[in-house]
C-alpha cells in the first residue's frame, strides 16, 4: 500500500498551502480557517466534495479546538490524542494513518517558561501550537510543514524554537534543530517569484520514513541555494498590460510624487543617502538633544550636512527654496490654524534605489517601485518588490518600472497581480473589496516556496544539491 497523497490544512488563510500541494497531487481532507472572510475565499477556490463512505475533499470548519477539545472554550476540556483521532473517524471518516501531511501557518504565540521546570508540554499549555501536536499524535501523519514570521529564528524567540523541536521529536519525527529561512526572490525564476518575503518554515518526517528527504537534508540544499544562485527578477514580470482606472493614484498622491521627482533632478549628480530624507530638517541646524534615541540624531545631522551640500551652489540654493515653498505649502483647517497641506510621512522619502541608475545617468521615480509607508515615501529598484503585508502599503509601479513599459500612469499592483508574487496564478476572490484581497494577501504563506520544499521533503523531487 502505497503512503497516503492527503493532507490537513491548519490556518488554512486562503489556501496558499492548498495551491502548493494540489499541484503535488495532494488532495486535502480537512481545513481549519477562523477568519470567516478568509473561508469564504478558501470555499469558493476549493469547494467540498463529498464522498460516500469516504472522508470529504476541502471539508472547512472554523476552529481548531473544535477538534481538540470538548468545548472550545475551556482549556480543561483538552481531549486525549486516542480520543481525537476518535472523533476525526467518527465525524469525518479521517483514521488515523491516513494522512500523509499536516501543514500549517501558525499563530506564533509565545510559551510559558514553566514549562522548563514542568516539562515542555506545559510550556506549550493554551497556545495554538499545542493543538498541531495534538492533532499530530492522533493522526500520525508521515510528514509535517509549518510555517512561521522570520522572527521565530531570533533571538526573542530562543525559548519557543527549542520547545518546538523538542515536542515534534518527542512525537517521534526527524526535525532540523535551525528552521529554514527562505523568501521567494532566493530562488532561480522558474521555481520563485520576485518578492522578498523571508519566513521560517519548519520541516518534521516521522522517523523511519524512507521516502522523501530528512528535513536536515533539505535545510543544507537550501542553505547551498541561497549562497549559489544569484537570480534576475523583473518587477514587470507579473504585470498585466491593462487595468482599470480605480488602480491610478489619486491626485493627492500624483502630485506627492511631482514634488519629489523635482527634487531628483534638483540633486542630480549629488549622491543622495541611505538614511530617510527628512524635508522638514532643512533650513536652521536641527534641535538635538540627549534624550533623544541615536538613530534620530544621527537622522537629524545627516539631513542637516544634505541640506549644506544641496544650498553650496547659488543656483541650486534657490531652486532648493523654491521646492520648499511647495513641499512646505499650509493652509487653514477648521479650528483657523495653519497646517502643511502634504502629510509629514510624504515629506520624508526613503531612497533605495542607487543601483537602479549607472554613473552620471539621470534619477527618475518613473522606473521605480514605491510604496507610501507611515515613515515615509520609499522608493526601490523595479526587480523584486518588497513582502506584501497585511497593511495598506500596495505598492506602486512606475511607468517605466520593469520589462513592460505600457502604462501611461503610476498605478497601484492589482490583487490578480499580488496575488501572482504569491503565486496564486489562478485564485478567485468574488466580488470581495480590494482592501480585503491585499490583507488577505499579506497574511497568506507563498505557493512557490511551499512548493519548492514540499516537493523535496515528499520526493517528489530528489533533494539534490546545485
Amino acid at each position: 500500500m502505497g503512503m497516503p497523497k492527503t493532507f490537513i490544512d491548519l490556518f488554512a488563510g486562503i489556501g496558499g498551502f492548498h495551491w502548493a500541494l494540489k499541484d503535488l497531487g495532494y488532495q486535502c481532507l480537512l481545513a481549519v480557517e477562523k477568519d470567516e472572510a478568509a473561508q469564504k475565499i478558501y470555499a469558493l477556490n476549493f469547494p467540498e466534495k463529498k464522498r460516500v463512505k469516504k472522508p470529504a475533499l476541502n471539508r472547512l470548519v472554523g476552529d481548531i479546538r473544535t477538534l481538540t477539545r470538548q468545548d472550545p472554550d475551556d482549556e480543561s476540556t483538552e481531549l486525549l490524542p486516542k480520543q481525537i483521532a476518535e472523533r476525526l473517524e467518527n465525524g469525518f471518516l479521517i483514521k488515523k494513518g491516513a494522512v500523509g501531511l499536516i501543514c500549517g501557518g501558525f499563530p506564533c504565540q509565545p510559551f510559558s517558561k514553566s514549562g522548563e521546570q514542568k516539562g515542555d508540554k506545559d510550556a506549550t499549555r493554551g497556545t495554538l501550537f499545542r493543538d498541531i501536536l495534538l492533532l499530530t499524535e492522533a493522526l500520525e501523519p508521515d510528514y509535517l510543514f509549518l510555517e512561521n514570521v522570520r522572527n521565530l529564528a531570533g533571538k526573542n524567540h530562543v525559548h519557543t524554537l527549542a520547545t518546538i523541536v523538542i515536542r515534534i521529536r518527542g512525537l517521534g519525527y526527524e526535525i532540523e534543530q535551525h528552521p529554514i529561512t527562505l523568501s521567494p526572490h532566493q530562488l532561480l525564476a522558474s521555481q520563485g517569484s520576485p518578492q522578498v518575503r523571508d519566513r521560517v518554515f519548519i520541516l518534521a518526517r516521522k522517523k523511519g520514513l524512507k521516502k522523501g528527504a530528512a528535513p536536515g537534508d533539505v535545510a543544507r540544499l537550501v542553505k547551498q541555494v541561497k549562497e549559489s544562485t544569484d537570480p534576475k527578477w523583473d518587477a514587470g514580470s507579473i504585470l498585466s498590460e491593462r487595468t482599470k482606472p480605480k488602480y491610478k493614484l489619486n491626485k493627492s498622491e500624483e502630485s506627492w510624487l511631482r514634488i519629489w521627482e523635482e527634487f531628483l533632478k534638483l540633486t542630480h549628480g549629488i549622491e543622495l543617502p541611505g538614511h530617510p530624507i527628512w524635508s522638514d530638517v532643512f533650513g536652521n541646524p536641527p534641535v538635538i538633544t540627549d534624550e533623544m534615541p541615536e538613530w534620530e540624531r544621527n537622522f537629524l545631522k545627516g539631513n542637516h550636512q544634505l541640506y549644506l551640500k544641496l544650498i553650496k551652489d547659488p543656483k541650486r540654493r534657490k531652486a532648493i527654496g523654491r521646492w520648499l515653498t511647495k513641499l512646505h505649502k499650509e493652509r487653514k483647517n477648521s479650528e483657523g490654524e495653519f497646517v502643511r497641506i502634504i502629510p509629514t510621512s510624504r515629506r520624508k522619502f526613503e531612497w533605495q534605489a542607487n543601483r537602479a541608475f549607472k554613473d552620471g545617468e539621470k534619477r527618475t521615480l518613473k522606473r521605480l517601485l514605491i510604496q507610501f509607508r507611515p515613515s515615509g515615501i520609499r522608493v526601490k529598484p523595479a526587480t523584486h518588490y518588497p513582502a506584501l503585508v497585511a497593511m495598506t502599503q500596495t505598492t506602486i509601479v512606475g511607468p517605466l518600472a520593469g520589462s513592460k513599459k505600457t502604462r501611461p500612469d503610476y498605478r497601484y499592483i492589482t490583487p490578480k497581480e499580488a496575488a501572482k508574487l504569491q503565486g496564486m496564478y489562478h485564485i478567485k476572490f468574488g466580488r470581495q473589496a480590494d482592501a480585503l484581497s491585499y490583507k488577505q494577501l499579506g497574511n497568506a504563506v507563498n505557493v512557490k516556496v511551499i512548493k519548492y520544499l514540499a516537493e523535496r521533503l515528499t520526493g517528489a523531487v530528489p533533494c539534490e544539491t546545485p
